[in-house]
């Protein structure tokens, strides 16, 4: 069998291929990518974000690495660090919240860690060396990073070294730019040595405690200290036959895809229609266990109530040569406008998205694991062989663009690129929206009917090894990239 990956950026291909190469397996060539994600990616992925994690090693089960924002212990602040921005999308615009007031538990270090603890066969000294000297020599934006970039523009100048890393004379640095990123590599170096307990004991945590506390944050070294990977067992369902895993509670994601494809499923109603009625079902907890008991007896969801945070998401795919498998997506928000000092990293801001806290701006629950959209996904056959792996940008779409290319892939039995590219539908502020192409039969009153294929889809980067080929497929919605090699 050859090796496949499928992911959000060029470059974080080639560092897991090399790695592969280089005679790691899958995960090796995660822990690289995933370091080299912290600059190819810097509006995804940092020391200061968060993520979620399915890996298969051959022959073993599925197991679920929940490395996700944890809220802080506290909330006793007089005038906490929290300020609104607006981001201009073109069409429309939205408001965040940043500071330090917005800041939740990082997860990214401690869970890219615990994954080369278990399955690392490279010493995590050379897995980080790639993402060292991509942080020092700089890497090119590429159309997709230098938009994302562009949106937060306003985020990324709160913060001194912010400006140095994303500004020029000219603004906001643009397509074709350079952007270098040397404190972090000094900062992986650090880590390679010291671990977990150099980011989460040591200076690193002192550091953002110390800005915290004088202005405004919530977290304090207690956070830190009791910070912990969540490994829970993974949702499993089945689905035509096959086992679909997908991350359990709190996260909502891997909700969202049973109950979506249980409605396909079933056959009642049509993509469009289901994707409705799954959002009106989970939006309670009775409601969504109920309609699980029904569509997957037997399923061992896990409900655990918790803010949610679905912004900035970036994914990929790898599958080695000899069966191993992982599916790792990962976030930040928006950034919270705070550089982690001596790294480059910047800061996350789960708890600043207002929309998602009903009772209003800090009234998340003290310390409790907040609450995706993200869902990376593992399908098996019946022996056990993996047959499917995927994950996907765009907030609350990423659930049903991931069920939508199941049900093209199996259903349709479309080829993965295909399936991947096929039109979809998403429902939102009580339209439904219809990308260009897709076959609309309902009323026009009721839809938004897109003139192009928009990244507001998603953006579902792929492996499918069955019917004895193997496919991997980007997402162009959102410049993914592939190999087969």
């Amino acid at each position: 069998m050859n090796n496949a990956i499928s992911a959000g950026h060029e470059i974080t291909l080639q560092v897991a291929k090399e790695i592969l190469l280089d005679g790691g397996n899958a995960f090796d060539a995660a822990v690289a990518a995933h370091f080299a994600m912290f600059i190819t990616e810097p509006c995804m992925a940092s020391a200061g974000g968060n993520g979620f994690a399915l890996t298969k090693a051959y022959g073993e089960k599925v197991v679920y690495y929940d490395f996700f924002s944890q809220t802080p212990n506290s909330k006793k602040i007089e005038e906490p660090d929290f300020f609104p921005i607006v981001v201009d999308f073109g069409n429309e615009t939205e408001e965040f919240h940043i500071g330090l007031g917005a800041a939740a538990v990082p997860g990214s270090i401690a869970g890219i860690l615990e994954i080369h603890e278990r399955y690392g066969r490279i010493p995590i000294r050379q897995l980080i060396q790639p993402a060292c000297d991509l942080a020092n020599n700089g890497v090119i934006l590429n159309n997709f990073q230098a938009y994302d970039i562009f949106l937060l523009e306003s985020i990324f100048k709160q913060d001194k070294r912010g400006k140095e890393i994303f500004f020029n004379d000219k603004g906001v640095k643009v397509e074709g730019d350079i952007i270098a990123m040397p404190q972090m590599a000094d900062f992986l170096d650090f880590i390679s040595v010291e671990g977990r307990r150099g980011f989460y004991e040591g200076e690193i945590a002192q550091n953002i405690v110390k800005d915290s506390k004088e202005r405004g944050g919530f977290l304090r070294m207690s956070d830190f200290e009791n910070y912990r990977v969540n490994n829970n067992p993974p949702l499993n369902f089945t689905y035509q036959d096959k086992k679909v895993f997908v991350p359990n509670g709190p996260n909502n994601g891997g909700l969202n895809l049973a109950i979506f494809l249980g409605l396909l499923e079933q056959g009642k109603s049509g993509i469009p229609a289901s994707i409705k009625k799954t959002q009106r079902i989970v939006k309670e907890a009775i409601t969504s266990m109920q309609q699980m008991d029904e569509l997957h007896p037997g399923h061992n969801y896990k409900v655990v109530s918790g803010p949610k945070a679905h912004h900035g998401t970036s994914h990929f795919n790898i599958l080695d040569k000899h069966g191993n498998t992982i599916s790792l997506t990962s976030s930040i928000g928006e950034g919270c406008g705070y550089f982690i000092p001596g790294t480059d990293m910047q800061l996350n801001n789960m708890l600043g998205e207002l929309f998602l806290l009903p009772g209003g701006k800090h009234s998340w629950d003290p310390n409790v694991r907040m609450q995706s959209m993200m869902t990376p996904t593992i399908i098996t056959d019946r022996q056990g062989k993996v047959e499917f792996i995927a994950g996907s940008g765009g907030a609350s779409r990423i659930p049903f663009a991931i069920g939508q290319v199941i049900d093209q892939l199996y259903n349709k039995s479309l080829s993965l690129k295909d399936a991947v590219e096929f039109p979809r539908y998403h429902y939102q502020n009580d339209k439904f929206q219809v990308e260009k192409g897709a076959d609309w039969k309902g009323s026009k009153e009721d839809a938004i009917l897109w003139d192009n294929k928009s990244l507001y889809f998603g953006g579902v980067h792929a492996v499918f090894n069955a019917n004895k080929s193997l496919e991997a497929t980007g997402d162009k919605r959102r410049f993914g990239v592939s190999e087969i090699f």
